[in-house]
């Protein structure tokens, strides 16, 4: 796969619900719903972190007209509503929480996040205490990456199979921690070494905002061929 190659749409949101002005990336409820929309008019398949993963670990193509849903940090919007737009259309979705923050103002808590994994959301770790990888310590790696795996196993009871990268930063070091401790697969933002192929530990995401309520927008970045448009960061 080049420059110029399909590369699987994988979308990514953090905060849905009113526009603040802060820093945190936020979609309107309004913007979400009409996303949702245009994903199920168009007959877009939203795929599950599980089946993405089968299909690269079978050495399958990567299916056109795909994508994912997922959402970074756990808040409190995500449950109250993005999760029941989710259900009325009946898509799969990803969320990684950070468990330092699960409960704090403005985030979900365990209650509301075990709720959501009871309907079939995949839930994913988000590192201790969201912390940028490249700049944690080797000793202090496997607080963020493996007990952080641990924290949520405990609270809802099911494995955590999958990881989201702080800011998307990560190096070789902190794959090989994030390898062994026992996830499937972790994800990025436009961050990658090179174009070429899907990096099961580094599955780059595209960024959904609130100006992406256009056809052409939200097309653009649903086409597969969003790369060439973008600028990839490096991983670190």
């Amino acid at each position: 796969m080049t420059r110029w190659g399909y590369h699987l749409p994988i979308l990514t949101y953090h905060r849905i619900g009113a526009l603040t002005g802060d820093h945190v990336p936020t979609v309107s409820a309004q913007a979400f719903e009409w996303q949702l929309a245009f994903l199920a008019r168009h007959r877009y398949q939203v795929l599950s972190l599980d089946a993405l993963v089968g299909l690269m670990d079978r050495g399958e193509p990567m299916p056109r007209r795909s994508t994912l849903i997922t959402f970074d940090d756990g808040y409190e919007g995500v449950y109250s509503i993005a999760w029941p737009l989710l259900r009325r259309f009946r898509l799969a979705s990803a969320l990684f929480v950070t468990p330092n923050e699960v409960g704090l103002p403005g985030f979900m808590s365990w209650k509301q996040v075990n709720e959501m994994v009871r309907d079939g959301v995949t839930i994913g770790s988000h590192t201790m205490n969201h912390r940028y990888l490249p700049f944690v310590s080797e000793d202090r790696l496997p607080e963020e990456i493996s007990e952080s795996k641990r924290a949520i196993e405990q609270q809802i009871g099911v494995p955590v199979h999958y990881f989201s990268y702080p800011v998307g930063g990560y190096t070789p070091l902190v794959q090989v921690t994030v390898k062994h401790a026992g996830y499937r697969a972790a994800c990025t933002t436009n961050r990658a070494w090179s174009r070429n192929g899907m990096d099961p530990f580094a599955l780059r995401r595209i960024k959904v905002t609130e100006r992406d309520r256009t056809p052409l927008f939200l097309w653009a970045k649903l086409s597969g061929y969003y790369d060439f448009f973008r600028r990839l960061e490096r991983p670190a």
